[in-house]
């Protein structure tokens, strides 16, 4: 507070001297004559001075004493950074219910289609002006919640304020929403998990450098249109330079194929979709993600920190207005439509930017599935996909079905599948979200665990390692000792579906509070990143801005704040493989081999009803479709045979891909390359094991570049390895050449 009065003070006299020598100057002012009268001019003198200071006075409000600590700490450490004022043109921070009510009158009293529109019938690429009910409310919940009662000082546009994650902070109502859930107020009930399970699961936080360049992609799209709303122009114009979609790439298994839970409310992902479009809001997040209550922590005994959290613990009233309202707009849209709103044919129409979730996940799949068939099922899915560029966050989970084979195995797969992905056009960032199974936990030791086995790959390309499996299972029991009977977690299998294999809803929003809290940490260093070069730009322009109650009045530019995707700093691909050895020449220098390189894949999904690819005999093998994403070509008569040609490449390796279960009554094949039976390996598809799974498995190695054919044929119950069956079947899923 001294320094800001020292600045006044100067800043008052440099104005009063001003004022005095421009009146002098002018021989017909009052002072001028008072020059001639000396014993009125100094009384004449200090009601000036007075009149000065009170004007500068006015302007130079002096801080709320109701901000935190922590957050004026934070604006000394980063010094007067610029003004996020994209939010200028709403009202102050008010009631959800006062919100609503005026939103119903403003139906009410314009009464048409130009106040409200309704988001369903329309399309998420149309050009569209007219904003509906729910898209007004969900933006002024988005944007409002970022602002506080005081006006004094700035604040930063994300609705996060970059608190630490620990017991003797998350005491306030501005803590981070994932913590709170887990360490409450003293006030509130305990929590049924262990307070420090976010922490341990985090197995390696890397330095998320990857996470927060992509992360700044999606606060720059966030921005762009938060500044057309403000100025108005988010009708018929262009896109910015570099502005797009924030696309989410999504690789796992069943767990991520949401297996026993509602895809759209409760899987992980769709707490994650819906966590980034309340964050960084764009302009077409039309389609949002529903809110649905903790099923962890029920209103009973969850302390709600902000206003916003009525609605998610389903405050019935709130959710009435929403419905009347929706009903109304859909009502007055049907009655009233204009020919030719839906589309624009103008030239400046564009695609308004969105947040967008690509789940690519397969069952019973592994990392070794996608390693080598990334790309073969991508394409096959594309017809469905907005790809683009490409995915800009790539979440990986894989820590269930990579148990096997596990080991060195498992490594080299994982290590394959990260290099893939870090090679793609549009340099995504990963992180591995491992989830947890309590079948394996039971059935398996803790070095069974393949999250360890990704540790040196995640090390060797800087891939953040959360793991629900550690946090549960680890050192530290996850389920609180001081956990009572009004929580809606009482044991740990209430985390799971009755296979004890899969998460249930609650295993499921678990999940994705491991990932979020650690995405709540980057985009508060990313936020705290952008205001910093803000901050050093603005002050390299001092002398160019415009002072108003003395601080700047500057805006983070979306163009000049946030660097191009051409010009983002990306970690470097390491030039040599994790199992690659250093090369030194005689005199122990090392040698420069150049860039290794993945032997490029062919990937053949047989049993895929979108493949193109036939086999070139064929005799008792028909394609069995068990699932939506699982798909095989099976055979249950013995001596039945089917031969693919497969192109072998610098690899010189053939992979075959078949169901591994103790379920099905799976036998063994036998498969030979080139017609020569002799040479021929037997494959076997059940294991005494509790979980069915298709693993990629090197089956024919140094062979020669080119053209071969691949048999499989159907063994006799008699040679195969299930050890009571009487009829046998196989199921193949692939087969694959390097």
């Amino acid at each position: 507070m001294a320094r800001r009065d020292s600045k006044s003070w100067r800043r008052s006299r440099t104005l009063s001297t001003a004022f005095l020598d421009d009146a002098l100057r002018d021989n017909k002012t009052p002072i001028a004559r008072l020059r001639l009268r000396p014993s009125f001019a100094l009384p004449a003198t200090a009601l000036a001075l007075c009149i000065v200071f009170l004007l500068v006075g006015r302007s130079n409000h002096p801080p709320d004493p109701a901000l935190s600590r922590s957050s004026l700490a934070g604006l000394a450490e980063l010094g007067e950074h610029p003004n996020f004022d994209f939010d200028a043109h709403l009202e102050p921070v008010k009631h959800r219910a006062e919100l609503e009510e005026e939103e119903e009158v403003q139906v009410a009293e314009e009464g048409g289609e130009e106040a409200l529109a309704d988001a369903e019938g329309v399309e998420n690429d149309d050009v569209d002006d007219v904003e509906t009910a729910t898209d007004l409310e969900d933006e002024r919940e988005s944007v409002g919640s970022a602002r506080t009662q005081s006006n004094s000082l700035v604040k930063p546009f994300l609705p996060l304020t970059c608190e630490p994650c620990s017991p003797t902070l998350v005491t306030s109502a501005s803590s981070s929403s994932i913590c709170a859930k887990y360490r409450p107020p003293p006030s509130a009930a305990s929590s049924p998990l262990h307070p420090d399970i976010l922490d341990h699961s985090i197995l390696f936080a890397g330095t998320g450098t990857e996470v927060r360049r992509v992360l700044k992609r999606a606060m720059r799209s966030a921005l762009y249109g938060l500044k057309r709303h403000k100025e108005g122009s988010e009708g018929e114009v262009q896109k910015f330079e570099g502005e797009e979609p924030f696309r989410i790439l999504v690789l796992g298994g069943s767990v991520s194929n949401c297996r026993g839970v509602d895809q759209k409310t409760e899987c992980w992902h769709a707490h994650v979709l819906r966590w980034f479009q309340r964050t960084f809001p764009m302009e077409g997040d039309r389609d949002l993600v529903p809110s649905s209550p903790s099923r962890l922590f029920p209103p009973s005994s969850r302390p709600r920190l902000h206003e916003r959290d009525a609605a998610e613990d389903g405050d019935s009233k709130a959710a009435f207005h929403r419905l009347r309202l929706a009903k109304r707009a859909a009502k007055r849209k049907s009655s009233k439509k204009k020919p030719g709103r839906a589309k624009s044919s103008h030239a400046g129409s564009r695609r308004r930017p969105s947040t967008q979730l690509i789940n690519g996940s397969k069952s019973a799949t592994g990392s070794a599935f996608f390693a080598y068939c990334f790309e073969e099922e991508m394409t096959l899915r594309r017809k469905n996909l907005d790809w683009g560029k490409g995915p800009d966050l790539v979440i990986v989970e894989s820590g269930v079905n990579d148990v096997w084979p596990g080991g060195e195995q498992a490594t080299r797969d994982f290590e394959k599948l990260l290099r893939t992905l870090r090679s793609l056009p549009s340099q995504p960032a990963i992180i591995a979200l491992e989830a947890a199974s309590l079948l394996l936990a039971s059935t398996t030791a803790a070095t069974a665990n393949a999250e360890y086995d990704h540790l040196p790959a995640a090390h060797f390309y800087d891939i953040p390692v959360l793991s629900v499996k550690h946090a549960l299972f680890g050192p530290v029991h996850g389920l609180s000792s001081g956990s009572t009977s009004g929580t809606a977690l009482k044991k740990i299998d209430d985390l799971f579906l009755p296979d004890l294999h899969h998460p249930n809803d609650r295993g499921h929003e678990l999940l994705a509070d491991v990932l979020l809290a650690y995405l709540e940490e980057q985009a508060c260093l990313a936020q705290q990143e952008v205001m910093a070069a803000a901050t050093s730009r603005l002050n390299a322009h001092q002398s160019g801005l415009r002072l108003i109650g003395g601080r700047r009045d500057g805006d983070v530019d979306p163009l000049l704040d946030y660097p191009p995707r051409k010009d983002e700093l990306v970690r470097p691909l390491p030039a040599r493989s994790l199992f690659t050895p250093f090369s030194f020449d005689k005199k122990g220098h090392t040698v420069d081999e150049g860039m290794w390189e993945l032997p490029k894949p062919t990937c053949i999904q047989v049993g895929n009803a979108k493949s193109l690819v036939e086999p070139v005999k064929n005799k008792g093998w028909s394609k069995l479709a068990w699932a939506r994403d699982k798909q095989y070509l099976a055979a249950s008569k013995p001596g039945s045979s089917v031969t693919f040609r497969v192109q072998v490449g610098a690899g010189g390796t053939i992979l075959a891909d078949w169901l591994h279960s103790r379920f099905y009554d799976l036998g063994d094949v036998l498969v030979y390359l080139d017609g020569d039976r002799s040479r021929g390996k037997q494959l076997a598809g059940w294991w005494d094991l509790g979980w069915s799974i298709g693993v990629p498995t090197e089956v024919f190695k140094d062979v020669s570049p080119g053209d071969h054919d691949v048999t499989f044929e159907l063994l006799p119950a008699s040679k195969s390895s299930h050890p009571s069956s009487k009829n046998v079947n196989f199921r193949l899923i692939g087969l694959i050449s390097t």
